[in-house]
């Protein structure tokens, strides 16, 4: 009786134990996308975590730059993820990527007319080792021609092949969300580098507005002369005769570019 209990004890025992390794092993470990080096291939990722009302957080990185050749490259993202699961809403999939190299040329809910909880991440090929970790089973399955045919076809949907381009909406070195910002601090919101409204080709311009744009107030002035504090005790006015001389030399008054064009927005 004690012998038969034991063996019983074991294999609960060994059974938990498969069971909590099984998991493990779909929630996190490693693939390798084939193909060619100059494709992204289509590798789905199950949001397990729908039915339990709260997104997938899924991890893919490769920190060493050296990972399966030579100057291969690295990259460190997190995507995070809820399908619409046959049109539920509340659906969005955001990305945080940092790169030394392209590895990631877009993603899309693979679940418009299914529920198959697939989303799509299209990944680099050519033999390129990616380690994957999630807050859930994410069971990824690869579409390269190789470990499975292509396209990959989406269930009462389209078919997805490979891309050969980023897709525009894939921001190569920072976040990709898909919901709107509201910034309700009262402080300074600054930006070190270029600000695209419609467009990601800023061509060089701080602020670039692709279409139409409407304002109470545009004021535009050289930096090095605002704010000039002309009324403070400090400031010192040159007297006419020099005013007077530096417009003849330079046929603009000081501080004022030679043309300055004003525009007015309807």
């Amino acid at each position: 009786m004690i012998l038969n209990a034991m063996k019983k004890l074991y294999f609960i025992f060994f059974l938990f134990f498969f069971l909590i390794q099984n998991a493990r092993a779909q929630s996190s470990g490693n693939i390798t996308v084939g193909g060619d080096f100059d494709k992204f291939y289509p590798v789905t990722w199950l949001d397990n975590n729908w039915y339990s009302n709260k997104p997938t957080i899924l991890n893919i990185g490769r920190s060493n730059v050296h990972t399966d050749a030579s100057w291969r490259g690295s990259i460190i993202s997190e995507f995070k993820f809820h399908i619409t699961q046959w049109g539920h809403g509340s659906n969005f999939i955001d990305a945080f990527i940092l790169q030394s190299f392209d590895f990631i040329a877009g993603w899309q809910d693979a679940t418009a007319n299914n529920n198959s909880l697939r989303a799509i991440i299209w990944l680099r090929g050519g033999g390129t080792t990616y380690y994957y970790n999630a807050n859930g089973e994410v069971v990824p399955v690869i579409y390269d021609g190789i470990q499975n045919p292509l396209p990959f076809n989406e269930e009462n949907g389209p078919s997805h092949t490979y891309k050969t381009d980023i897709e525009p909406y894939v921001n190569r070195f920072g976040v990709s969300e898909t919901a709107t910002a509201y910034l309700n601090g009262a402080g300074t919101n600054y930006f070190r580098g270029e600000v695209g409204i419609g467009t990601t080709d800023t061509k060089g311009y701080k602020l670039a507005v692709a279409g139409n744009m409407i304002a109470e107030s545009v004021k535009v002035q050289l930096k090095g002369s605002w704010p000039d504090y002309v009324f403070s005790p400090s400031h010192t006015k040159p007297s006419l005769p020099q005013l007077e001389s530096f417009i003849a030399d330079n046929k603009h008054l000081p501080g004022i570019p030679s043309e300055l064009t004003l525009y007015v927005i309807e």
